[in-house]
């Protein structure tokens, strides 16, 4: 028999404050308001920082309270309703703050993930907090799943840590050079594709062009305004279709030679653009946010530098299907791409011309002069 100190009373009506909470915590993050923070608001990064940590603690304790006997309520009962009083509530205003048009798309969207998978993590965690009064427990049978749904939330918030430190830039960097090895990927496998090779399959999966690798459909292109670029063939006659290249030998040689420009795009706005963008920590104040003009503009530019490796994976798709038309085409729609997100940043964040902007006009010219199609 549980002593009366150990009520399972202590436990309940905490426990369903909890669920409660989770269940709106969901529901917070499927909305999207904009609005841009008060500068008397607080640093989202900072309350994201310092929630998620306190919570990884608590998440230890919990864990501990299930494994190991006596199963005290009251205890369960305190870590709960400390997650209920300042942990839960921190992370929801942390979301709330986190604003697209402050704190940028990328970091929004980063945010909103980890928290998402941070409630599953919880709800499935707590679901094993006894609802009644027992004797001695079996936990043979829990032990795996509780240590798993631990290791999982713990995890998670040691992402939300890591992104509150690395901030706006520090995400951005990091994930442009994720895109980057993804297209450096790409052109490693093509540059050891053997057109004659029927059998020969560089990619490790389907040559379904219309797909990338993981079976998804890529993200539309886009042109200024964030528009569709339509691969239209009666828009944009192909000229691999007028002259009949057969050649797929040509045509690898002019692909990678584009491809490659792409490639040494990443590079120059990761180290000129990227990393320059203006600073913001979880220490500064949230009056020094950078203005939404130049979030846009990163985010733009973000956008673009996913989708080169989207595009990439369309086209090294297209060359094992040995569809040349194909090919051309999207050649085609990746340089109005590279061109629209190297004139979008030319100039630097301070809006003046630097070293960057001579070499993205020579680039540019490059890049025009570059042809998919046969040798002279």
């Amino acid at each position: 028999m549980v002593p009366p100190s150990m009520s399972i009373e202590h436990l309940l009506a905490p426990l369903k404050t909890l669920n409660g909470l989770l269940e709106h915590f969901q529901t917070s993050l499927s909305t999207t308001p904009d609005p841009r923070p008060s500068t008397q608001a607080p640093n989202a990064l900072s309350v994201l920082h310092d929630s998620s940590s306190l919570l990884r603690a608590q998440i230890t304790k919990l864990s501990l309270l299930l494994l190991n006997e006596p199963f005290t309520p009251s205890a369960i009962a305190s870590v709960i309703t400390s997650i209920n009083g300042e942990i839960l509530p921190g992370l929801m205003a942390a979301n709330e703050l986190c604003q697209p048009r402050s704190y940028s798309h990328i970091l929004q969207k980063e945010v909103r993930t980890q928290l998402w998978d941070l409630v599953e993590g919880l709800i499935g965690l707590v679901c094993y907090v006894p609802k009644e009064e027992v004797g001695k427990r079996s936990l043979h049978a829990q032990r795996e799943e509780i240590l798993k749904r631990t290791g999982q939330a713990w995890q998670t918030c040691d992402r939300l840590i890591k992104v509150a430190g690395m901030g706006i830039v520090g995400l951005a960097v990091e994930k442009a050079e994720a895109y980057h090895a993804l297209v450096k990927d790409a052109v490693e496998e093509l540059e050891v594709w053997d057109p004659d090779d029927e059998d020969m399959d560089p990619f490790g999966g389907s040559s379904d062009s219309g797909s990338n690798s993981d079976g998804k459909e890529s993200i539309p292109a886009v042109v200024n305004g964030g528009m569709p670029i339509k691969e239209n063939p009666e828009n944009e006659p192909s000229a691999l279709d007028s002259l009949q290249i057969t050649d797929m030998h040509d045509v690898k040689g002019s692909t990678l030679k584009t491809l490659k420009l792409i490639h040494m795009i990443f590079p120059a706005v990761s180290k000129r653009r990227i990393s320059k963008f203006p600073p913001f920590t979880r220490t500064d104040s949230v009056s020094s946010l950078p203005p939404t003009a130049q979030t846009e503009i990163l985010d733009q530019l973000m956008q673009d530098v996913r989708q080169f490796s989207e595009e990439t994976d369309e086209i090294a798709a297209a060359m094992y299907g040995r569809d040349s038309a194909d090919i051309e085409r999207k050649i085609k729609i990746l340089k109005t791409l590279a061109t629209r997100s190297i004139e979008g940043v030319k100039n630097n964040w301070a809006n003046q011309e630097d070293e960057f902007s001579v070499w993205s006009t020579k680039l540019i010219q490059r890049m025009n002069d570059s042809t998919v199609g046969p040798k002279a």
